[in-house]
């Protein structure tokens, strides 16, 4: 432990406190571990933006969440105490279209007192112009651009309110981070009602002006479990889209808890009621961090069955008992069906038949197995279809990779979606 990082880490991790379990909110100012991540997203975003993707329930939007409090509260490692960072964190799920993504851009903004004071009159200004004496209030009272008669106009008013923005932030040493959480989620339900013109729309915006907007200290996140690719690819393949608006953009793995941080996490759900042996306390961390793979989840997850049905008891038993009810019990598996949904609801039948099998013959292999495997174990003609579907299984985070003599092998990236697959699809 010899650096301020490292310290800060230890610093806090060394002060449990009493967290219920839960599979929903958390107050920002509780939201325990990822300090290693936020220190490396913060050393990216000293430089540029990031777009962050994994499956369902890793933790993201917690993540993110923290990064903004920790941002805003003056409370990062010593590492960052010469830069000063702001963060917002939006979520766009729900949002119905692009007036609804500039209102909350502009409101939230007026309200972030921990940045800069900002009125976009210039924006209001700019939309005056557009439609003479518009209705309602405008400039610093309640006002929205979600009308009709704004709606052709709402990409050049976007791109007045991101350029008021950046001007606000050029004036200051510092960076901006922009957390747009569900972005991708927002706009394949803007594409499946047949609104891709506005999604496309959004994406150009975003394209043409991110660059200008990082030499100006404003950085992007882009944040959502089906990743911005899959909305790429479908709006390439359907509608000729040629837009890349995350390049140069890092993309981020967000790993599962260490151990320090799962061990942290069970310590300050033991604060609150539950029951355990001191002697076998060591021994009950190890097996709730294997088994959960260190997803923060599944351990709120079994947390949350020994208070319901084991009355606050932590016994190796008892957690056995509650991990085979995750796997066993169908009220259980929201959180596994996203195995499924994505392959249904983000591809073709096709290509979701053909990745079903494969992740079949994968889920029942003790070893990791290279494509010709796979291939040789299914009814597949065509390896290069095998290859295909392998490489979007791995790109969407089903599958993880190793290179063992110069051959790929794959096999689950957890071992519980393994198990839960093996179980109740193949």
């Amino acid at each position: 432990m010899n650096s301020s990082y490292d310290k800060y880490i230890l610093l806090s991790m060394s002060n449990p406190f009493p967290l219920k379990p839960t599979i929903g909110t958390i107050p920002e100012s509780l939201i325990p571990g990822r300090e290693s991540e936020i220190s490396n997203l913060l050393r990216l975003l000293s430089s540029q933006s990031v777009s962050l993707e994994e499956m369902r329930r890793m933790g993201k939007s917690l993540l993110l969440i923290k990064l903004a409090y920790l941002c805003n509260n003056n409370n990062l490692p010593a590492e960052f105490a010469d830069q000063e960072f702001k963060a917002k964190y939006f979520s766009f799920q729900g949002k119905q279209n692009l007036g609804e993504v500039i209102d909350m851009l502009m409101n939230s903004l007026k309200e972030f007192k921990e940045w800069y004071s900002i009125d976009f009159s210039k924006t209001y200004n700019f939309i005056r112009g557009i439609v003479a004496s518009p209705s309602g209030e405008i400039g610093g009272v309640k006002f929205s651009v979600n009308l009709p008669k704004y709606k052709k106009s709402w990409k050049d008013i976007f791109f007045k309110a991101l350029d008021e923005i950046a001007e606000v932030q050029e004036k200051h040493n510092s960076i901006l981070i922009l957390i747009f959480d569900e972005l991708p989620i927002m706009l394949w339900d803007w594409y499946k009602k047949e609104q891709k013109q506005e999604a496309i729309e959004l994406l150009d915006i975003l394209r043409e002006r991110r660059q200008q907007l990082e030499s100006k200290g404003i950085r992007f996140v882009y944040c959502g479990s089906i990743g911005i690719k899959v909305v790429l690819n479908t709006l390439r393949n359907e509608f000729g889209y040629t837009g890349e608006p995350t390049n140069e953009m890092t993309e981020f793995d967000l790993k599962p808890f260490s151990k320090t941080e799962s061990d942290f996490l069970i310590e300050c759900f033991l604060l609150s009621k539950f029951k355990i042996r001191a002697s076998a306390k060591s021994t009950i961390m190890t097996i709730v961090y294997q088994i959960s793979n260190g997803i923060p989840f599944y351990i709120s997850k079994i947390f949350n069955i020994l208070q319901t049905q084991y009355d606050y008891e932590v016994s190796v038993q008892n957690i056995q008992k509650a991990y085979d009810s995750i796997l066993n019990d169908p009220k259980e598996h929201t959180a596994f069906n996203q195995l499924l949904d994505r392959l249904t609801i983000y591809y073709t039948p096709d290509d979701a038949q053909n990745m079903k099998k494969i992740l079949n013959i994968i889920a029942k292999a003790n070893t990791r197995l290279n494509e010709t495997e796979i291939h040789q174990k299914s009814d597949i003609n065509d390896i290069e279809i095998v290859k295909k579907s392998v490489r979007t299984l791995f790109g969407d985070h089903y599958l993880s990779r190793t290179v063992e003599a110069g051959e790929r092998k794959y096999d689950f990236k957890y071992s519980i979606y393994k198990t839960w697959w093996k179980i109740n699809i193949a």
